[in-house]
């Protein structure tokens, strides 16, 4: 590789951690200065059969098409492989920002392999933005962090090579090499906050601190740490509280000090790769931990919501809803599937859990809303819900056990005899 200059030092040292044989190299290419500017150095530096450029069209500006067209030609002039997809967004929408980004990576999740890494172009400049916006938005520790130099998304590796570097080094660098840039029109739109900042803020900030750059970079540093050992104390509460990647036991978790209980829920909604709770039902929940309470509450999160039932806390995705048949009748020899909940069992199966022998009998599969159950058996029903400990909001969906038209049991999956 060329070590030319200040800025190919860089990059170059730290793709060299990252980059084997086998990897395939996934640039995050929108045609502006910085990913211009990192396609120029990768083009020189990796073959060209495992590079690939990839444009993301989110279908929001009048000039994307001619975007797009700039970055396959820019891609054909280094014969680097090439890829665009459309997400055609609505512009509409509100915190855009967020949704696109959101829209992009899981572009990139889809179409790449655990082997391949992802390079986006994100530079110093962008850290202090990130780093200002996270701040008024009133993140924690995790947020001011700022933009991560590498990351685990999902399943495949994600690489920031430029974060160190600044972007008058980018202008530098473009105008050394004579390289062309798309100048995407909706940068100088101050609707968008981070375009806000970068226009009318961060300039009047850096008139008075000079050294802005080199000190956010500290402060993420140092935040990054501190959550590192956030993390850390978050593994070790886990560790006491798992019952399984959905479940925490709630006694140890109220044995915690409130701090410890927040962190341990925030690492655990990362675990489970959803959106912290906002601070007002952060503390919601943690009062409700504390709460001798009969009814079983709700705390509502992004996506998601999390209940506490039977001195277990529950992280519970909405379920979507599904065109489950009222009854699932067995052949004499048959497997059962229902695809929809993930069942697989066989005739015998059922015999053997409920500990009863095959003569012959007519076996049916129904739900608490359907037809089957009579009025006399509802009160056996909801004895039967509660002795196997089953959440209110999964009673709808777990499966009974009709044996010739009678509620015998519930289909429990846990049981050792289910193949699911």
């Amino acid at each position: 590789m060329s070590t030319e200059s200040s800025l190919e030092r860089q990059v170059e040292k730290q793709l060299q951690h990252f980059v084997d044989a086998q990897s395939k190299i996934v640039l995050a290419f929108s045609g502006g200065l910085d990913s211009c500017v990192l396609l120029h150095f990768l083009q020189k530096s990796v073959p060209n059969d495992r590079l690939l450029a990839w444009h993301i069209h989110h279908g929001l500006l009048d000039c994307a098409d001619d975007m797009a067209c700039f970055c396959q030609n820019r891609a054909a002039e280094y014969r680097v492989n090439f890829k665009i997809s459309h997400l055609n967004l609505v512009g509409t929408q509100s915190n855009l920002e967020s949704i696109a980004r959101e829209a992009r990576y899981s572009e990139f999740e889809n179409g790449l392999n655990n082997s391949d890494l992802l390079l986006t172009a994100h530079h110093a400049d962008d850290q202090v933005e990130t780093l200002l916006l996270n701040l008024f938005r009133g993140s924690g520790s995790s947020g001011l962090r700022g933009i991560a130099h590498e990351k685990k998304l999902s399943r495949i590796r994600v690489l920031r090579p430029l974060l160190q570097v600044s972007k008058i080094e980018l202008y530098e660098y473009a105008k050394h090499h004579v390289i062309e840039w798309f100048e995407d029109p909706s940068n100088q739109n101050d609707r968008f906050d981070r375009n806000y900042l970068r226009q009318q803020i961060v300039p009047k900030i850096r008139q008075r601190w000079p050294g802005l750059l080199k000190s956010i970079e500290r402060v993420c540093q140092i935040q990054s740490e501190t959550q590192h050992i956030l993390d850390e104390v978050a593994q070790a509460d886990y560790r006491r509280c798992h019952i399984d990647s959905t479940r925490l036991k709630k006694e140890p978790l109220v044995d915690l000090s409130s701090a410890r209980q927040k962190n341990l829920i925030r690492y655990w909604l990362r675990m489970n790769q959803l959106n912290s709770l906002p601070t007002g039902r952060l503390k919601s929940l943690i009062v409700q931990l504390q709460a001798q309470h009969q009814a079983h509450p709700v705390i509502q999160g992004k996506g998601y919501d999390i209940r506490i039932y039977n001195n277990q806390v529950y992280v519970v995705k909405p379920v979507e809803k599904t065109d489950l048949e009222n009854c699932y009748s067995f052949d004499q020899e048959s497997e059962l599937q229902i695809p929809l909940l993930e069942i697989k069992i066989h005739r015998k199966d059922i015999f053997y859990f409920l500990k009863i022998k095959d003569t012959g009998q007519e076996i049916q599969l129904g739900f608490r809303t359907g037809s089957l159950l009579r009025a006399s058996e509802k009160h056996r029903l909801k004895r039967l819900f509660q002795s196997y400990h089953i959440p209110p909001w999964m009673r709808d969906r777990t499966p009974l056990i009709f044996i010739d038209g009678i509620l015998k049991d519930l289909l429990i999956f846990e049981s050792s005899c289910m193949d699911k």
